[in-house]
């Protein structure tokens, strides 16, 4: 080690001051760096068209141990299943707030990176984490290669995921009151959530069992359940029981407000395109 010190001492040496080179004992041979760029595939191509340049946000499907846990057994995406999910993503996603709310806000406020892995993230709870936001740079979506890109309840529950940890990447830029929020269903959260379920959250004046975590989870979940399907929606708040469709409908005014205090976002104008880009996003030919 102290002989290659000396080495590159002393090159730099003979490169500032115009010495003789350096010998050809003292040679460490030829570099071994990689310099040549890698080839991009056609995908990566179109992954630059539509995500990369438009919205300067990296797409990672190809294999990086340092982007997951590593504790928890994952596996890649398989490579044919990227496109078409991307694709699912942009329509109903990306599309709609830039419809919605301009092409500079999703510059500003999309994640710098997005993270696909194939397999199912197990909990020893027995759940399992869809998504996650981390940081509010990056989004990672698992269980993507059982995916049915044209299975319209598949693809809802999908893109619920990423707008439910977009919610978490719009809060921690814009935060919300969340005592206030929380005061609305006090007493009723329980980090146990999975032993409940959705009929004793309806009734309790949550939008789903894992409304009930906290009240973050809360708030994350009441919007994205919204901008997964605004008319399934309403049919589960309007046929929940009336005190519970109570606390929902408050909710649902709380998130209202929230976007267009801090976005400028009409929420119900946003829910309605997500809604109907979803149709079109699974009717694609």
């Amino acid at each position: 080690m102290k002989k290659i010190v000396r080495f590159v001492s002393l090159c730099c040496l003979t490169a500032m001051f115009g010495l003789t080179a350096c010998s050809q004992e003292d040679s460490l041979g030829e570099s071994r760096l990689v310099t040549t760029p890698e080839q991009k595939s056609d995908l990566d191509n179109w992954i630059d068209d539509n995500y990369t340049y438009p919205y300067n946000m990296a797409v990672f499907y190809k294999w990086d141990p340092y982007k997951v846990d590593k504790t928890r057994y994952l596996t890649p995406i398989e490579v044919n299943r990227v496109q078409p999910a991307l694709e699912v993503i942009k329509t109903i996603w990306l599309d709609s707030y830039k419809e919605i709310a301009g092409e500079m806000f999703v510059k500003q406020t999309a994640p710098r990176e997005l993270v696909m892995v194939g397999s199912v993230n197990a909990n020893t709870t027995n759940t399992v984490t869809l998504g996650l936001a981390e940081q509010g740079v990056r989004i990672s979506l698992f269980a993507m290669n059982y995916l049915d890109t044209k299975n319209k309840e598949e693809v809802e529950e999908f893109i619920h995921t990423i707008q439910h940890e977009y919610v978490h990447i719009l809060n921690q830029s814009k935060p919300f009151n969340e005592q206030e929020y929380g005061s609305i269903s006090a007493g009723d959260y329980m980090g146990d959530w999975q032993n409940g379920d959705d009929d004793e959250a309806w009734e309790l004046g949550f939008i789903s069992a894992y409304s009930r975590s906290n009240v973050t989870e809360d708030f994350a979940e009441q919007a994205s359940w919204m901008l997964k399907d605004i008319n399934a929606y309403n049919a589960i708040v309007n046929a929940a029981p009336a005190e519970g469709r109570a606390k929902i409908r408050k909710k649902e005014a709380f998130v209202v407000a929230y976007y267009l205090s801090a976005f400028g976002i009409d929420f119900y104008e946003l829910c309605n395109l997500t809604t109907a880009n979803t149709e079109k996003a699974v009717n694609k030919k």
